[in-house]
């Protein structure tokens, strides 16, 4: 991929304001790459290549909307807020996002995008990979009928389909255990059921408790 001018600079802003943090056990660069390209595989660039780059600056750094704003114009902020999800924990965050993308439908590229990305970094037994399928449905029944018309937003809806496939590993239906015990305080008790529901190591068990927190 090759990038004008204002996509660099979105780049080299999104890079210092992860600064350190990971994606996992690579730098945060990997998963914002990902993402924009999987946009770039349909063709989309633009204000959605920009917002590419800084769709969790708002959400998981210290940068404002208004510094969106400023730097990179109203659209692309549109874009970027929407997908931000606000709320105590990840079910509301992921509410929150969807009733936003639904007032911003176009924000629905870049969500399938950013989801899609994330899919296909999960190893198909993972934790991450259980949760996805596991919300999948719900993703889908808000967002599904967004730009519905659309033939190339509705190719991306079969990558992300076939990633999810539950055929491969139905969705775990302990999820609602596992919040339960970590609304209630229990964390050594949590981890102990992420990780004999997926087999995981206790650093991806703690990882994930993070993300739904």
């Amino acid at each position: 991929m090759e990038f004008d001018q204002r996509e660099i600079e979105a780049r080299e802003f999104a890079l210092a304001a992860h600064g350190d943090q990971r994606y996992g056990e690579h730098p945060y660069i990997t998963h914002l790459t990902a993402v924009r390209g999987v946009l770039d595989d349909f063709g989309y660039g633009g204000e959605l290549g920009l917002a590419a780059w800084l769709h969790d600056v708002v959400e998981d750094t210290a940068v404002t909307a208004e510094d969106v704003e400023s730097r990179f114009g109203r659209e692309v902020l549109d874009l970027v807020w929407a997908v931000t999800g606000i709320g105590p924990d990840r079910k509301a965050r992921n509410q929150n996002a969807y009733t936003k993308i639904a007032a911003h439908p176009r924000a629905v590229i870049l969500k399938l995008a950013d989801r899609t990305a994330n899919a296909e970094a999960s190893p198909l037994a993972s934790s991450w990979m259980g949760m996805y399928r596991t919300e999948h449905p719900t993703f889908k029944a808000h967002l599904g009928g967004l730009l519905a018309d659309d033939p190339t937003v509705a190719r991306m809806w079969e990558r992300l389909d076939r990633r999810l496939d539950p055929s491969a590993a139905p969705p775990t239906d302990q999820w609602a255990e596992i919040d339960q015990l970590v609304a209630a305080g229990e964390h050594e008790k949590a981890v102990a059921a992420v990780r004999a529901a997926f087999d995981c190591d206790p650093g991806e068990a703690e990882l994930i408790l993070a993300e739904r927190a």
